[in-house]
């Protein structure tokens, strides 16, 4: 017959072994097919290196996502990003910006209990205008640069909660003379699901 005293050695030892245990199942994050969505502010910057007229606005952007994770450490994703219509007032003229990108990147990820941290990189085809909302005067352009990003999720099941930050490097050439006109970019900070199947 076990003694009280027994028990509570048992007990004091199964304790930190089941600790162990759930700790070492929720390192094992699931792996396989995934879509997702966020939402979040999207911030496009456009400049000109040769003059002091450069935009900068900002709206609510809206991003889709399919994804596959291969292992532990490495996802690819195909991804869709609305980034909104920002708006800015340039040498007293009003002008709206309208862009979107179709992305492919690599993720590689560090898991950590439950979470995630990752970081991406890949390319993204984009589509984008500025426009004279006065005139209706635009310039459009549509071109394949780099993608990055950073970011970090919460894993329960197989659903993840997932905060990010990406940003595009556009090539944009809003005064049309054949030449990008310096660090252009657009990015989005945004907070999504994901669920896996």
């Amino acid at each position: 017959m076990a003694t009280p005293r027994k028990d509570i050695k048992k007990r004091a030892l199964v304790a930190p072994l089941l600790l162990i245990a759930s700790a070492a199942y929720a390192d094992d994050p699931p792996i396989g097919f995934y879509l997702g969505a966020g939402v979040g502010t999207a911030t496009l910057e456009l400049e000109d290196s040769s003059s002091v007229a450069d935009f900068e606005g900002d709206d609510t952007g809206l991003k889709v996502a399919a994804g596959y994770r291969f292992l532990k450490w490495v996802a690819v994703e195909a991804a869709y990003e609305d980034y909104g219509q920002p708006e800015d007032e340039v040498l007293g003229l009003q002008l709206r910006g309208e862009f979107n990108s179709f992305s492919v990147s690599a993720l590689g990820l560090l898991p950590l209990g439950n979470f995630d941290l990752f970081a991406r990189g890949g390319i993204a085809r984009w589509d984008g205008s500025l426009t004279a909302t006065p005139f209706g005067v635009e310039v459009s352009e549509d071109n394949t640069d780099p993608l990055f990003g950073f970011g970090a999720q919460y894993r329960t099941g197989q659903l993840a909660i997932r905060l990010e930050y990406e940003a595009l490097l556009l090539g944009f050439d809003d005064d049309q003379d054949d030449e990008a006109d310096g660090d252009d970019w657009v990015d989005l900070l945004s907070l999504g699901v994901t669920w896996t199947f």
